[in-house]
């Protein structure tokens, strides 16, 4: 989670360089009376009254944190300042945030307490390149669980409020919701693609009842490892579907990122044996292994010279 959500930040703020300062710094000064009633205290707000240099250092370095937070290196003191320095561009114009960017800052305060560098990050690897092993504080395993039961809980409210909520709706029950925002020019991306899903009906019923049973049914199918499967793959379907049709891809990766917590330990090992098998046989070159009758014959005169010289 950390890896995948901190790399579509890091992508949503490169991409958002050219425009950066008239969106959330001094640009957005007609934004003021709105911001006033948001009510957001320091140090959230200390974009308010920036000077463009000012804004521009707070930008840079929020970018600087990012690639920090990917790599993993000092999360403990990195996440809270990636939190602040990220929430504070967010409350600068929030009309243009989307759910991605809400889910995310609510996902990095319970990231503070968690333990996000204790495997595939450049702490873990100095730890072993030290030779030290990390030790196992127990009001800090406690915090780390409470901080992934947080995000679980998060992930489950978020999917059921908006299942419930879809389901009250007309165009939801009779199956004919998913054509109007895949058909709409605001986010359709490829319209070619669009119209090949809106003008099949099956396939327009399947995936609006798909998308409100999966999200209704996802806290309920977490209980089950072959459910929780089910539901995994699912709800990864539409985050994919969403950020190619539909043209989100930082609301469905950030999403699909915190759906990566729910994957056991055991899946991702395989994971990395696979990638480092990969990475072995495209990347390194392997060393000729000796046959049978010459490691024989390297026995026989190891072992006669030691006679000799006895």
């Amino acid at each position: 989670m950390r890896m995948a959500s901190g790399l579509f930040i890091l992508g949503w703020l490169i991409a958002n360089i050219p425009v950066a300062t008239k969106i959330w710094g001094p640009g957005s000064e007609y934004l003021e009376p709105y911001r006033s009633v948001l009510g957001y205290k320091w140090p959230l707000d200390i974009l308010r009254d920036a000077g463009l240099g000012f804004f521009v250092f707070w930008y840079v370095m929020a970018i600087v944190l990012a690639i920090v937070f990917v790599v993993g290196w000092q999360t403990r003191f990195v996440t809270p300042l990636f939190f602040i320095f990220y929430t504070a561009i967010n409350a600068q114009n929030t009309p243009v945030s989307d759910g991605g960017n809400y889910f995310i800052r609510i996902m990095l305060i319970y990231l503070i307490f968690a333990d996000l560098s204790k495997h595939w990050s450049v702490d873990s690897w100095l730890r072993r390149r030290a030779g030290k092993t990390k030790k196992e504080i127990e009001a800090v395993t406690v915090l780390h669980n409470l901080a992934l039961c947080l995000v679980v809980a998060q992930l489950c409210m978020v999917y059921l409020e908006a299942g419930l909520y879809k389901v009250q709706g007309k165009l939801w029950q009779n199956g004919t919701a998913m054509y109007y925002p895949v058909s709409s020019e605001a986010y359709g991306v490829f319209p070619w693609l669009s119209d090949l899903i809106t003008t099949n009906s099956w396939i327009v019923a399947l995936t609006t009842y798909v998308t409100v049973v999966a999200q209704i049914a996802f806290p309920f199918m977490l209980f089950h490892k072959i459910s929780r499967r089910i539901a995994l793959v699912t709800i990864l379907g539409m985050h994919i579907g969403i950020a190619v049709v539909m043209g989100l891809p930082f609301f469905s990766g950030i999403m699909a990122s915190a759906d990566a917590v729910l994957v056991s330990s055991a899946t991702w090992l395989t994971i990395q044996r696979w990638l480092y098998g990969v990475w072995n046989d495209r990347f390194r070159t392997k060393k000729p292994s000796l046959k049978i009758s010459e490691k024989i014959e390297i026995n026989e005169k190891s072992a006669e010279k030691v006679s000799s010289n006895a």
